[in-house]
This record gives C-alpha cells, sequence and structure tokens, in this order.
C-alpha cells in the first residue's frame, strides 16, 4: 500500500480592509499577490515515502498519524509564510460583529468522523485548519487549508 498526501487551499472570505487603501487600479495586483499567498500553501498529491511493505492494517493506521502530524505542523504555522498564520483571536476580534465561528467551517483535529473507509476496505483521512492569507499585516482573509491523506493499493498507484 501507498499513501498519497495532498493540501488544498482556498479563500473563504476576503477582509474588506484589504483593498481599503489602494487605489482601484492596484486592487488586481493586491488580489493576486494575496492569491499567490494561498497556491503556496498547496501540496501534492504526492507519495507519502517508505510504505510499500505495510500491510492494509498498517496502512490504514498510518494515513491517520500522517494526517494528524500535518495538521498539526500547518497549525504550528509556516515559517517560510509568516503571514500565512492561525490568527484566530485576531479575526475574531476584527470581526466580533459577524456571528462567525470556527465551526462554521470545520474541525481542527482528525477523528474517525473525518475518515472515509472505502470498498476494498482502505481508508482516507481529511482534516481542516483555518489560516489567513495577509502579505501587509492585520488583514484577515480567511483561507481553509484542506488536508487529506489516501491509502492505495500498491498495484494502482504504480499505474
Amino acid at each position: 500500500f501507498k499513501l498519497r498526501y495532498s493540501r488544498k487551499a482556498s479563500i473563504l472570505e476576503w477582509d474588506s480592509d484589504s483593498f481599503t487603501d489602494c487605489l482601484p487600479c492596484e486592487v488586481d495586483a493586491i488580489e493576486e499577490e494575496i492569491i499567490e499567498l494561498v497556491q503556496k500553501l498547496k501540496v501534492g498529491p504526492k507519495w507519502w515515502p517508505g510504505m510499500e511493505s505495510l500491510s492494509l492494517e498498517e496502512a490504514n493506521g498510518e494515513a491517520r498519524r500522517v494526517c494528524e502530524s500535518k495538521l498539526l505542523a500547518a497549525l504550528d504555522g509556516f515559517p517560510n509564510l509568516p503571514h500565512a498564520s492561525t490568527q484566530w483571536n485576531g479575526y475574531k476580534y476584527k470581526r466580533s460583529n459577524t456571528g462567525l465561528s470556527l465551526e462554521d467551517w470545520g474541525d481542527e483535529e482528525v477523528t474517525d468522523a473525518n475518515r472515509t473507509e472505502n470498498k476494498d476496505g482502505t481508508v482516507s483521512y481529511e482534516a481542516h485548519a483555518i489560516h489567513f492569507a495577509d502579505p501587509y499585516g492585520g488583514l484577515c482573509n480567511v483561507v481553509k487549508l484542506v488536508i487529506k491523506v489516501e491509502v492505495i493499493p500498491a498495484d494502482i498507484a504504480s499505474k
């Protein structure tokens, strides 16, 4: 069996302050810069190394462990992208009148509820994390990260 890992990122909500202090001709460039920052958060899909000799049960367990470790890494932030942060408290303060909460976007943990079992007995796990794309500081463009780890039979993975 092999494990396939991916991380998707998409903007859920734009901070209206992103474009407050710019000229109309600058809006597209600022939007592109923020989108580029979000694109840097994406990974894969790619194969996780060293899983070829695992049994089905071991591979399924390892899928959960990899998903958990990648989620924890995402929640710790990205040192090479300092403004792609998990500043949930800053968001709550800035958007306290909206009534939105983290639960509106999914759990930041890996549980059996995040697991999908396939007909062949393999599983996949999917976890979500919320980040904020902000190349300037002080903005809260909400970004949802979707981390997915799938167990793939080796014969299918080799095709």
